[in-house]
């Protein structure tokens, strides 16, 4: 065995067990603190390596996608890790062309979401302050709570994912809304409860308001006939379409 043979076969060990610790952590929470332990404290080579071992094990093992789910809200490991931090990674990444690990590393620019208006304001809500919206929206169900579900405020939003009566359904329209701002689809991301949900995915992917490295990621452990449907959708952003082609060709 080559000296780099050897190195590979030891950083997917190393990673390997990382999985399976995270993986015995019952909590959406505690998978991402190990994560920002790990990217944060490890060397940038073997951080970026675990990245590419872990996107590309996701596809094969439930487990490995329960681990691999926290990096959706990328933006708060990025913010708990640090930029500084995360751009070593990146370089270390790029240096070794870890494809896996940079579909969560880089940033493709910003949605393709055409410019279209959005539904006209509710005469009933538009009259609501915020606290009472936000009072409103995590209650009991009412038709005062489907309004409020089709608020276009983020903070709304926020609110309503909390709430333990919604609806696979009621999630599924809010991911599905155009035009949608980004905030609402990283406040998705950060809802284990609803993000790992298939429908909700399907509706993040197809949405060309969605923050494309979002949608890129939520590709990784998508099953391949999702991959063709993403890669003949001319309506989404070229990297996302880009991002189908080069995880399909891992399989």
């Amino acid at each position: 065995m080559t000296p780099a043979a050897g190195e590979e076969e030891g950083g997917a060990r190393q990673a390997l067990a990382f999985i399976i610790k995270a993986g015995s952590v019952p909590l959406f929470s505690g998978k991402a603190s190990l994560w920002v332990e790990a990217l944060r404290d490890g060397d940038p080579l073997d951080s970026a390596r675990l990245l590419e071992f872990s996107a590309r094990f996701s596809r094969q093992d439930s487990i490995g996608k329960a681990v691999f789910m926290p990096l959706l809200d990328y933006r708060a490991i990025f913010e708990r890790v640090g930029n500084s931090r995360m751009a070593s990674i990146l370089d270390s990444a790029r240096s070794e062309n870890l494809c896996a690990a940079l579909l969560f590393l880089e940033d493709a620019g910003p949605p393709r979401g055409p410019e279209t208006l959005g539904n006209p304001p509710d005469p009933i809500t538009e009259q609501m302050s915020l606290g009472h919206k936000k009072t409103a929206v995590r209650g009991l169900r009412s038709p005062l709570l489907e309004r409020l579900l089709k608020d276009p405020d983020e903070r709304v939003v926020r609110e309503a994912l909390r709430n333990p009566r919604l609806r696979e359904s009621e999630v599924v329209a809010i991911a599905s809304r155009r035009p949608c701002p980004e905030e609402v689809f990283y406040l998705l991301a950060a809802s284990p409860g609803w993000i790992a949900r298939p429908a909700v995915e399907r509706a993040v992917l197809f949405n060309p308001y969605a923050p494309v490295r979002l949608a890129t990621l939520l590709l990784v452990c998508q099953p391949s006939q999702v991959l063709l449907e993403v890669i003949n959708d001319n309506g989404l952003h070229p990297s996302v379409r880009d991002g189908a082609r080069e995880i399909l060709a891992w399989t």
